[in-house]
């Protein structure tokens, strides 16, 4: 018995292992383009389960995934189950993210550098931290088999959330814009998997 259960272990770690596989494209830019978040749109709070969301912007981008993460048990995971750090440009390009990381952990995440191929600005203003917010349940099942390495194409709103307490979860912004590198709540309306 105590081998059959060691056997069953195994093969489930092996296969969380291999699904969990970074998608590999080869050296090259892979998503070309940076994000484009507007303003200037009228659109009424949106009621999700017990959240109430703020639209703030709308959000239009197709990037690449260098790092992800998923949430099963703290307090935003029914809202959010997925994190992701989106990169484009050099961003999106292997033999950068060869040299450049950004593990996350606990709803946020850092930038560790290997070897510099760029300033840290520079890779700050390539990448878009998103927890991402499924407007249903094929988006929420897709989000959930989203690998590091995939290219996406995201349509939705950048949010500011407020719980049934009346807390407040807001997104990043300077000035009148999105700070794009720092958290980001976004509401996913339509997503596509490209590669």
């Amino acid at each position: 018995m105590l081998k059959h259960l060691f056997l069953v272990l195994v093969l489930a770690g092996s296969y969380y292992l291999w699904d969990q596989k970074p998608i590999k494209h080869g050296v090259g830019v892979t998503a070309p383009d940076a994000p484009v978040v507007e303003r200037g749109f009228q659109l009424a709070e949106h009621n999700f389960k017990h959240y109430t969301l703020e639209p703030k912007y709308r959000l239009k981008t197709t990037a690449r995934v260098v790092s992800n993460k998923r949430y099963w048990f703290d307090e935003k995971a029914e809202l959010a189950p997925v994190d992701f750090v989106l990169g484009w440009g050099e961003l999106s390009n292997e033999r950068i993210l060869d040299q450049v990381k950004t593990p996350i952990s606990r709803r946020d995440y850092k930038i560790d550098v290997i070897r510099p191929p760029m300033t840290f600005n520079e890779i700050r203003s390539n990448l878009l931290y998103m927890h991402a917010i499924p407007a249903n349940e094929t988006i929420a099942d897709q989000l959930k088999s989203i690998k590091t390495g995939h290219i996406v194409s995201i349509r939705g709103f950048i949010v500011d959330v407020y719980d049934r307490a009346d807390v407040l979860w807001t997104s990043s912004r300077q000035g009148n814009s999105a700070k794009l590198d720092n958290s980001q709540y976004v509401l996913i309306e339509s997503l596509d998997v490209l590669e």
